[in-house]
């Protein structure tokens, strides 16, 4: 082979390999929205069209909606971590907060698969990371004096847990209702004198209520 025709072949690979994840992406923020006009009744069809792509090149990547719908779950969950590692990195105290204001926002722009965001498809290592950060966001603000010291990250994670509610209930008729309910949750949160007279939700409890096991 020819060095000129082995040039083009490399570029002609990279050039289908640019539009093979130009497609991925286009796919995936179609989905996300039509499930989130729609729920998860949106058809493929419907995703197809909103891509501006063919239902072939969809089937192609996406065989099933299942299919689809898992990988939305994969990139939420792998974007949720990556947002408590940035919060991380946060002046003392601040990160906890700013992780719960980011990770609204992204839930919110995740409305539409959220019920299955928990289910069997949340990969466990993903959660079990999740937490991890999440309690040392908690223990940075509660080491600044910014977080009542009787918070366990089971509180984190069922606020978590609140927003989503909120943001699933109020829907399209009150969408940014989630703001003013972490409003009074970081409100709660940042009371450190107040006593927490209940106890608090264990890991145990908290990995059932989450996957839905009963």
């Amino acid at each position: 082979m020819a060095v000129g025709d082995d040039t083009r072949n490399r570029a002609t690979r990279q050039t289908l390999r640019r539009d093979a994840a130009g497609n991925r992406e286009r796919i995936l923020k179609a989905a996300a929205l039509a499930f989130g006009e729609r729920g998860l009744a949106a058809s493929m069809e419907d995703i197809a069209r909103m891509a501006g792509v063919g239902p072939a090149t969809l089937y192609r990547r996406f065989p099933t909606k299942d299919a689809l719908v898992a990988t939305l779950v994969s990139d939420f969950h792998n974007k949720l971590v990556r947002l408590a590692e940035e919060a991380t990195n946060r002046p003392p105290g601040e990160g906890l907060e700013q992780f719960l204001r980011t990770a609204g926002w992204h839930l919110a722009a995740s409305r539409g698969f959220l019920p299955r965001a928990w289910t069997e498809l949340a990969r466990r290592e993903h959660v079990r990371h999740l937490r991890d950060l999440t309690a040392g966001l908690l223990r940075q603000a509660q080491e600044a004096g910014v977080a009542n010291d009787q918070l366990t990250v089971t509180d984190v994670a069922l606020a978590i847990w609140s927003l989503r509610g909120v943001i699933e209930t109020a829907g399209t008729i009150a969408p940014d209702a989630w703001q003013r309910h972490l409003d009074v949750i970081m409100a709660g949160f940042r009371a450190a004198n107040t006593d927490l007279p209940h106890r608090p939700v264990t890991l145990g409890q908290l990995e059932r209520i989450t996957t839905g096991r009963g």
